[in-house]
């Protein structure tokens, strides 16, 4: 443990006034700390029957998550990431572990849960977004990502997954509508495809379109994503929303002028951009007004 050394200026305060000292002392005793996270949403003991908190729960704030994710932290810094409350629970040897993360808000949530839910496998009567399998649990909720993890595997265990799900969904805020899915026109798109993005991580899934954060996302401004289905085959649609047209216009001409060198532009207008990718794909960029909409992994030139 580190011991902190105490400064001559609380040395000189000690012995001058020694009954302020044990006051503020006392006043510490009696007055414990605000929690630093999301302890009272987390269920209590028995809540699920049987199921005791093993430990105290642990908080991770801001760049402390690196200590509980070993790898994979940055795209939830990239979406907007708060806080994350672990609580471990224990039945005789099992042991179950619910992290509940804080993000910034419900895109940046979402954001979190779609790039890693996969292809949802709800639950029956769970009333929340999720997707649960014997060895985890993934749900959403406003601005909170929830994961429920069963430690012994064990099939049993799958059901009271859920149920600290249920309980969970009882204490967090209601749903929350994210704008930019609306963004997505609805014919064509592939179910279970939506993805949102706020920086170069997420968008390096669908394309590597440049170095750095090549859209001007800067972890605020939205962007959705979704797989379509077209006359020539399956492709990815990309809508960027910006603040006005000015903006949309510098995020346009930075997009020309810092392409990954491995894509070939095949024809540039001031609004229209259409290249061929690194995979033989064709691909395209298009200002519309105050938006950016890129239609990825064509088969034909556009």
């Amino acid at each position: 443990m580190r011991r902190r050394a105490a400064s001559a200026a609380a040395l000189a305060l000690a012995i001058a006034a020694p009954s302020v000292v044990a006051a503020s002392a006392a006043a510490g005793r009696t007055q414990p700390a605000a929690p630093r996270g999301d302890e009272e949403r987390l269920p209590a003991d028995e809540v699920i029957p049987g199921w005791r908190r093993a430990e105290p729960a642990r908080v991770y704030a801001g760049p402390e998550l690196y200590e509980l994710i070993d790898g994979g932290a940055e795209i939830f810094f990239e979406h907007g990431f708060e806080r994350v409350t672990v609580q471990k629970y224990a039945l005789g040897p099992d042991e179950i572990v619910v992290d509940l993360y804080a993000m910034r808000d419900a895109a940046a949530a979402l954001g979190i849960y779609l790039g890693r839910c996969g292809e949802e496998t709800p639950a029956p009567g769970l009333d929340l977004r999720h997707t649960a399998g014997r060895h985890e649990l993934l749900a959403v909720r406003g601005g909170f990502y929830v994961v429920v993890e069963n430690l012994s595997g064990r099939a049993e265990r799958a059901a009271d997954l859920v149920a600290f799900a249920r309980a969970l969904a009882s204490r967090l805020p209601g749903p929350e509508p994210v704008a930019a899915l609306d963004l997505l026109p609805k014919p064509g798109r592939v179910p279970g495809s939506e993805r949102l993005i706020r920086g170069p991580l997420a968008l390096e899934s669908f394309i590597q379109l440049g170095e750095g954060d090549i859209l001007q996302l800067g972890g605020r401004v939205t962007a959705a994503a979704a797989s379509y289905q077209g006359p020539a085959g399956r492709f990815t649609l990309v809508v960027v929303p910006y603040a006005d047209g000015a903006t949309a216009r510098r995020t346009f001409a930075h997009v020309q002028a810092h392409l990954d060198r491995e894509i070939r532009p095949l024809s540039q207008t001031a609004s229209r951009l259409v290249f061929r990718d690194y995979s033989g794909s064709y691909g395209e960029v298009l200002l519309d007004g105050a938006g950016i909409e890129l239609r990825l992994g064509l088969a034909e030139k556009p």
